[in-house]
């Protein structure tokens, strides 16, 4: 993450690694020492499909196109982080009163993530951020011909622009159905904030996000008044951004626009000549080149000058196409458990709502992840891995939110029957 810009030597991962290490140690504590009964959960698809997936990562080891020493510096990300999020998710946050917690800290976080990007606009770059885009030469992809790309604290603004696109689709429709109207406030400026913060971020991939993300939530939403007022709003955007020229004079607007140029647009072009070299040889890799192979290829190897820049180009390539469908697999199997679940299982309306917006999110993530590597960034990945575990816990929460009623229910017939 950005912020191991300013301790020289910190490697993010390694924070990531030491944390989730902490955490199941303590989980197994208490599994030892206590009676707990969180593990049951974990009795669901998401845990086995994570679990082949970890394997199957586990197994690239023999893959003789790679190295141990680059199996060991990849495999972490790519594997063991979904399973282990899925994991930890399940154990600690096994009630609904948790969920909301969660956004709320997400909310919180967002928030300071748009000011940090905020004083990077009006006040300047700092000493850590200054050395990274001149001394690292960061600058060329954030200091462009169409302005500046602000990245707050993150690696960088495409990591930046895609987390603040998917707080905006889950927060905006997350506040369509939330009860407490102070924490539908807070939703709606999080989401205001994070749209404003997406738009500096300069990162055309956040349409991707944004369209896919609201289509889906649209059409699960089964309310008129949403079906009907977000496809104007999402269908005024597309037409506002490719067929007007209306605030032209506006750097971010400008920059978004670019990204419906098409084969107009060099970077575009550079990323589909890639990947037809990359089809000429992956044919003979079913498996991949090797885990941690595809970013550091040697000038011998087919992947050498090749960019691997999308989630699912990184996958494939590095695990083949027999990795890359049991990768999608995974996450079309969470979105359509999680539609299944909102039109058919789960009846409260608050917990449908917030369900419909992970939903939307996880599937506006997974389109825009054939644009950019965001599922193997910090903190969008673990993020991501989080609300599908949340979606799969959804009809549990239904059911504990229905037992809480009932109880109170009966209680309140009890204390009136008693009262007369």
């Amino acid at each position: 993450m950005g912020i191991c810009r300013y301790i020289l030597d910190l490697q993010g991962g390694i924070v990531m690694d030491a944390s989730l290490a902490l955490i199941l140690f303590i989980l197994i504590v208490r599994t030892v020492f206590f009676t707990v009964d969180y593990w049951k959960r974990f009795n669901n698809p998401l845990t086995y499909l994570s679990l082949i997936w970890l394997i199957y990562c586990i197994m690239e080891i023999l893959n003789p196109y790679t190295t141990i020493e680059l199996w060991m510096t990849s495999v972490r990300g790519l594997g063991f982080y979904l399973f282990l999020f899925v994991v930890v998710t399940t154990a600690l946050f096994k009630h609904y009163k948790y969920l909301k917690k969660i956004l709320l800290l997400w909310g919180i976080l967002t928030i300071f993530a748009v000011l940090k990007a905020v004083i990077q606009k009006f006040i300047g770059f700092d000493w850590a951020e200054n050395h990274w885009l001149y001394v690292e030469d960061a600058a060329k992809t954030h200091i462009i011909y169409s302005g500046i790309r602000y990245f707050s604290f993150f690696t960088d603004a495409a990591n930046f622009g895609c987390s603040m696109a998917l707080s905006m689709v889950v927060f905006s429709t997350s506040a369509l159905y939330i009860k407490s109207k102070k924490l539908r406030v807070f939703f709606i400026i999080v989401a205001i904030l994070a749209g404003y913060g997406m738009l500096i971020s300069g990162t055309r991939t956040v349409l991707a996000i944004l369209f896919a993300g609201y289509a889906i939530f649209i059409l699960i939403s089964r309310l008129r008044k949403v079906i009907i007022g977000g496809t104007f709003l999402v269908l005024s955007l597309f037409i506002f951004l490719n067929f007007t020229n209306i605030g032209e004079s506006n750097s971010d607007i400008r920059r978004m626009r670019t990204a419906f140029q098409g084969t107009e647009d060099a970077s575009f072009n550079v990323r589909i000549e890639n990947q037809k070299k990359m089809r000429e040889f992956m044919p003979n890799h079913p498996f991949g080149v090797g885990i941690g192979k595809a970013k550091h290829a040697d000038s011998n190897d087919h992947m050498y000058g090749l960019a691997t820049d999308s989630s699912l180009i990184y996958v494939w390539i590095e695990t083949g196409i027999v990795g890359l469908i049991l990768f999608i697999s995974i996450f079309l199997f969470v979105v359509a458990r999680g539609i299944y679940d909102i039109l058919f299982r789960i009846k409260n309306k608050e917990l449908k709502g917030i369900m419909s917006a992970l939903v939307a999110g996880l599937s506006g993530i997974l389109v825009a992840s054939y644009g950019n590597e965001i599922l193997q960034q910090f903190p969008n990945g673990p993020i991501i891995y989080i609300c599908m575990t949340f979606i799969m816990m959804g009809r549990y929460f239904d059911k504990e939110i229905e037992n809480k009623e009932t109880r109170n229910s009966k209680l309140s017939s009890e204390n009136e029957y008693n009262s007369n």
